[in-house]
Formats: C-alpha cells, sequence, structure tokens
C-alpha cells in the first residue's frame, strides 16, 4: 500500500509533487491503458497495426548491447554543502550552519571535499565505495542561471531540459521520438507510479511499472464471469484496425497494453507467496522504496526488453527548510543504500557495462541555516553520475563560501543542460542539438570512462 506522507515544507513542494504533476500530464496530455495493478502503457500518436508482440525482443536482439541511461531524481532541492562538503572551507561553512552540518563527513581521497556519513552506508560501502572504486562522478554547484528557486517550475526545467515556462515534451522523451520504436512501450520506462514528466513524449510510447508480477491483463474492480468477458473484449480490440479517429486511438491504446502484459508475461506471479521471478542475488534494503523501485528497474533491465531509458523518483524529502541533520542521515542514507545495491545488483546480472545512472535535484539550498534547523531554497545543488563507465573524481569546479552571488546563494559552477549534451553524446551516442536546444553554446564536461 503506498505510504502517506505529510509534508511540513513549503506549499510549493507540495504542489510540485509526483503525485500531482502525473495527475496533470497524464490527464491533459496522454492516453493510458492499465494492465492490472501495476502497469500502464502511455502513448501520445497513432501506431501502426502490424504485430506487436514481438518488438521488444527484437529490439533487444538487433541492439544487445545498447546502452541504457537511468534519471533518478532526488525531490525537494537536495543540498550541496552537506551532501559534499568543502574541507578547505569548513570553518567557514559552520560558522554559517551553527550545528546543522554533520560532524565528521568521509574524506575523499585526494580532494579537498567529505561526503556526508550516511552515504558510507549499503552495500560495498554505499556510496562512498563506489567513489572509491571510481563509479561515481560528483557534479558539485549544478544549476542554470539566475534560478527562480520555485520547485514547480525548476523540476520543469530539468524534466524538459529547456528553462522556459512553454508546455513541451521531455527531454528523454525528446530522445525517444528521434531515436526510440513506434512500437515498444517499455523502450522508456518510469519505475514507480505513474510516468514520470522526463519521458513524455510527442509520439513515441513508453510504460510505467511499480510491479512486474500484476502484468496481467485484466479491468479493474470488473472479476468473475463478467471479467473474463471484458477482457475477451479488450483481447479482440486490440486486433482490431478501424479507420475513424476514436476506434483507432482506442484499438492503438489496447494493442500496447497488450503487447506488454504478454512481454511480461515469464514475471507474473501467481500469488502473493509465489516467489519474484525477476529477483537477483543482491539484497536490497528492506522498508526503502527507493530501493524497491530500483530492484525492479533492475530485474527488468536484464531482461531482453529493449529498455534505452527509464526514471525513477526517490522516496523522501529533500525540501529540509527544518531538522536537515535528522531528515539528511535518514533520507539521503536511505537513497545511498539503495543506488549501491542498484549497482552491486547489475554488476550481479552482467549487465553494468550497459547502464549509465544520472542523480539529481531541482536545486540546492542557501550557504546560511535557518532558525529551525534547516535551510532554505538556494543555487547550486549537486548531482553525479554512477556506473561502471562513469568518471570518477570530481567533474567541475566547487563552489566558493567567500564568492557568493547578489542572492547570497553559491554561484552555479555548471548548468545542467550542459551535463545533459554530455549524456547524450557520450553515453547514448546521438546529436545534443536534437533535443537540447542551443546545445553548442552549453558545450561538454566529461562524464564515461573510453
Amino acid at each position: 500500500m503506498p505510504r502517506l506522507r505529510a509534508y511540513s515544507a513549503c506549499q510549493d513542494f507540495h504542489h510540485a509533487s509526483e503525485a500531482a504533476r502525473r495527475d496533470v500530464l497524464t490527464r491533459r496530455q496522454m492516453l493510458k491503458w492499465g494492465i492490472g495493478a501495476g502497469v500502464t502503457v502511455y502513448a501520445a500518436n497513432m501506431l501502426s497495426t502490424g504485430s506487436l508482440l514481438d518488438a521488444a525482443a527484437a529490439e533487444a536482439a538487433a541492439a544487445p548491447d545498447a546502452p541504457i541511461l537511468v534519471s533518478v531524481f532526488l525531490p525537494g532541492g537536495l543540498d550541496l554543502l552537506d551532501t559534499l562538503m568543502p574541507l578547505e572551507q569548513e570553518g567557514t561553512l559552520r560558522d554559517l550552519r551553527a550545528g546543522v552540518s554533520p560532524a565528521s563527513p568521509l574524506a575523499l581521497g585526494g580532494t579537498s571535499l567529505g561526503l556526508h556519513p550516511a552515504l558510507g552506508r549499503g552495500v560495498g560501502g554505499g556510496l562512498k565505495g563506489l567513489y572509491d572504486r571510481g563509479q561515481i562522478g560528483f557534479l558539485p554547484g549544478i544549476d542554470y542561471a539566475n534560478p527562480n528557486l520555485s520547485h514547480f517550475a525548476s523540476r520543469a526545467f530539468w524534466e524538459t531540459g529547456m528553462v522556459s515556462q512553454q508546455s513541451v515534451s521531455g527531454w528523454l522523451g525528446r530522445w525517444l521520438d528521434r531515436h526510440g520504436s513506434d512500437d515498444n512501450p517499455l523502450q522508456g520506462l518510469s519505475a514507480g507510479y505513474g510516468l514520470s514528466p522526463t519521458l513524455h513524449t510527442a509520439g513515441a510510447p513508453v510504460a510505467s511499472i511499480s510491479d512486474p508480477g500484476d502484468a496481467e491483463l485484466s479491468m479493474w474492480s470488473v472479476w468473475g464471469d463478467w471479467g473474463a468477458a471484458a477482457v475477451k473484449a479488450y483481447a479482440s480490440l486490440s486486433q482490431s484496425a478501424p479507420h475513424a479517429a476514436g476506434p483507432a486511438s482506442a484499438a492503438r491504446a489496447a494493442r500496447l497494453a497488450y503487447s506488454v502484459s504478454e512481454q511480461l508475461a515469464p514475471f507474473r506471479r501467481k500469488d502473493d507467496t509465489s516467489p519474484d521471478p525477476l529477483a537477483g542475488t543482491v539484497a536490497y534494503p528492506e522498508d526503502n522504496e527507493t530501493a524497491d523501485r530500483l530492484k525492479v528497474l533492475a530485474g527488468l533491465i536484464a531482461q531482453p526488453l529493449g529498455i534505452r531509458v527509464a526514471t525513477v523518483d526517490a522516496d523522501g524529502s529533500f525540501d529540509t527548510h527544518e531538522g536537515q541533520a535528522a531528515t539528511l542521515d535518514k533520507d539521503l542514507g536511505a537513497v545511498g543504500e539503495a543506488l549501491s545495491a542498484f549497482q552491486a545488483d547489475l554488476e550481479a546480472r552482467g549487465v553494468a557495462d550497459r547502464v549509465l545512472t544520472f542523480v539529481w535535484s531541482e536545486f540546492g539550498r542557501r550557504p546560511e541555516a535557518n532558525k529551525s534547523g534547516g535551510t532554505d531554497h538556494g543555487a547550486g545543488g549537486v548531482a553525479w553520475v554512477q556506473g561502471a563507465r562513469a568518471l570518477g573524481g570530481i567533474l567541475n569546479d566547487y563552489p566558493s563560501l567567500t564568492d557568493l552571488d547578489r542572492e547570497k546563494n553559491l554561484k552555479v559552477s555548471v548548468d545542467f543542460r550542459r551535463i545533459y549534451s554530455s549524456l547524450l553524446a557520450q553515453w547514448m551516442g546521438t546529436d545534443p542539438a536534437e533535443v537540447i536546444p542551443g546545445a553548442a553554446q552549453f558545450g561538454q564536461v566529461p562524464l564515461v570512462r573510453a
């Protein structure tokens, strides 16, 4: 059952929450069809009427080593200064933070930076262990020029790859429109409930999956003879090819849903006590929703399903207006444990060389603490790439605590669109200008090892 959370932070964060944003997106801009309780297929334009059931397997066979990009979002605005502490500026930081920052950061060898101690927890020493093995590259001070510090607007900018108020598709959705297929919804996958706006496309089909074990063609709240009859009618609709726009759209959606149901059939569970067919050998942390989503994703990536891009929204709130020390220890620690287990799982399944994970948040926090033991919205956040082929280390300049902007925020070190351009060119092997307007002006940062 989904866990209820009471938001104690700003109202803007509540309005920018996953459920609210995805509900608006799917109602206004996408046609969605459900498959059982855990899978939803989304499509925007008419697709061909050819056979769909072999689409994913055919794509995987044609490009068995195709790279996969996973985008992990940390909601609320993760603080750079306590996640990746500037030890050479520690005196200034503690003057500004008055006991908010962790007392014993984990020193990163060869740098003057320290990692939040909670990120040392998890498989193989957590994210600290991944860094020590050269599998994480940090991007401190990431943001965009003149940030407005609104959760809703900033998140939308990151999701679309455009600092603009116009309604556009997601940046990974645009990549799928150019380089994806017309008949495989699993090519773009959100692990969890609802589709990430990052994957909103103009035409390419995409999907969200919270539980592949529920991926059986069924009708909600309809069962018995009536349910069997409804499924039979649904399957019949999926095989039809009407010409009128309305019936054609319904038939196309039914075909997509039916195809995904068949693709995921090997992973269905007979009942709640049945073993998980996707389970690997790595133990994920319990009572950790981020880990649950990444576990599902790792299992699916290891299958011949043609996945190319995927998104995960982490659990927890990083909008730390109050009690930042306790929140980061709990929620950042949970994210670190989940991500380290995910990387170990990919390695155990033999697919780690194909997967690069990009972790981000919509902005950072102010250098100076507030009176509630927290920090307010600020510029210059933190992101990172992780994976077997990620370029490890600190990948751009760390902002100075003694050279703030006119709002007394950190100065931005690197524009997030520069990182997107780098991911598209260096990992996906495509022209960034196809997806990011004005990509050439942002340049690139090395993110991937040759």
